[in-house]
């Protein structure tokens, strides 16, 4: 429901970039700037430390060591520097449609796949800011946690007679799974950071794949 909250927010700030006619690279660096303030900038936080971690090449402890400082290090910067650019040119490479659906879409899929890796896969840390949300977390939530984006996600669709938008929920939900796993294989379990990565990645993945889909749609139709 917070990751459809979110991208009904952008979308709206979509619609009031296209009224005023901005210029595509600028409402794409709007949409991102916003997107990581109104989220407190938490998710890429914690694909940074996750990345300093698992790409750190030491033992299991000593990675789950090194998520844990605060400060920034090579792994984590340039992760959060390609997640933003890739999200940037996969903003500015749709017409203005196609980033309302994306926008409204995709941040509610993105956090239903990080609640499946919250139930799924096993904390690493014997205590964390996370491990409350594995603890806590059953399978009912899941169906409920997917009533928002599935009620918005199929209004869209029917709104705009075409069903097409049905196909961000996998290729939103599925990537974020498969870095869950390999974080699972690589520590053993999640962290509140490894959840904040499920959700970069997936919404990465989610407006690349929108790109892709657009892209070969507007080459069919020519």
């Amino acid at each position: 429901a917070v990751g459809t909250l979110v991208g009904s927010i952008l979308a709206l700030l979509a619609l009031v970039c296209n009224e005023l006619l901005l210029a595509p690279p600028l409402v794409a660096a709007a949409l991102l700037t916003f997107w990581i303030v109104i989220t407190g900038a938490i998710h890429l936080d914690g694909l940074m430390d996750t990345a300093d971690g698992v790409f750190s090449h030491r033992s299991r402890e000593r990675m789950l060591e090194i998520m844990k400082d605060p400060r920034a290090g090579n792994f984590g910067v340039v992760s959060g520097v390609l997640i933003i650019l890739l999200k940037f040119a996969a903003l500015l490479s749709l017409n203005w449609h196609w980033i309302f659906a994306s926008l409204l879409l995709i941040p509610g899929w993105a956090r239903w796949s990080e609640v499946i890796a919250i139930k799924y896969f096993p904390y690493a840390r014997e205590e964390g800011m996370g491990k409350i949300w594995h603890i806590s977390t059953g399978k009912f939530d899941l169906l409920i946690s997917a009533i928002a984006p599935l009620m918005v996600s199929l209004f869209f669709c029917y709104d705009s007679n075409s069903f097409i938008y049905l196909w961000l929920i996998p290729l939103t939900v599925l990537p974020g799974l498969l870095a869950s796993m390999w974080i699972n294989k690589v520590l053993g379990g999640q962290t509140g950071d490894s959840y904040g990565a499920n959700v970069e990645v997936s919404e990465a993945a989610g407006l690349i794949g929108a790109s892709l889909l657009y892209a070969n749609l507007h080459a069919i139709c020519n």
